[in-house]
């Protein structure tokens, strides 16, 4: 676990703590998708990769009980993409807003959480790189063993651009990091020779 950082609200702000996502299951106060009545995107990035490879934990308060955000589906990405509200410090807040936003406070921050964190991790350049081994999980990066970053960039290095490459693999336009694999057979409708590959 980590310290995410601080979200300013209207009411009362969050603390938001990042920790390794784990296998589902219902805490203490029920708060998970199953508990919560949500339906599960069948879209979803699966628990542990893409959008979903971390889980968020919240509070308003450090002595106050900290509640997970849930999981993040493609819609959520791509309504808060479109529309700009100031978070209240309730989390089973409605969101009111044009483009209607199906959700609560809870969804619109883990969204926000999600964009934030696909696209501000930097790491220097040569530190890291693919896992030649995973088959398509293109954020899985393993530390390089022969790094030509030995010792760390200094401030004169590391105030060039070139120095820095993005660490997470960036959200696509589909809402998710990887794109979807194409369906077995071809769709209803579709005339011609149907090859997935």
């Amino acid at each position: 676990m980590r310290l995410f950082g601080k979200i300013r609200c209207t009411k009362a702000d969050y603390y938001v703590v990042e920790a390794t996502a784990e296998e589902p299951a219902a805490d203490e106060d029920g708060d998970n998708a199953e508990a919560d009545g949500e339906t599960k995107d069948p879209d979803m990035e699966e628990k542990g990769s893409g959008v979903n490879k971390y889980s968020y934990f919240v509070t308003t308060s450090p002595f106050a009980p900290w509640k997970r955000l849930p999981d993040l589906g493609p819609s959520h990405i791509m309504a808060a993409r479109k529309i700009k509200v100031l978070f209240s410090g309730d989390l089973e807040k409605d969101i009111i807003c044009n483009p209607f936003f199906f959700g609560k406070e809870k969804h619109l921050l883990r969204a926000q959480i999600a964009r934030i964190t696909q696209s501000t991790a930097l790491v220097p350049k040569g530190t890291y790189r693919l896992n030649e081994e995973s088959d398509r999980d293109i954020d899985e990066f393993v530390p390089e063993e022969d790094s030509k970053i030995d010792p760390m960039p200094n401030t004169a290095q590391a105030a060039k651009l070139e120095t820095w490459v993005h660490f997470n693999a960036s959200i696509l336009n589909n809402c998710r990091t990887l794109h979807l694999d194409p369906p077995e057979e071809a769709p209803e409708g579709f005339e011609g020779e149907w090859d997935v590959e």
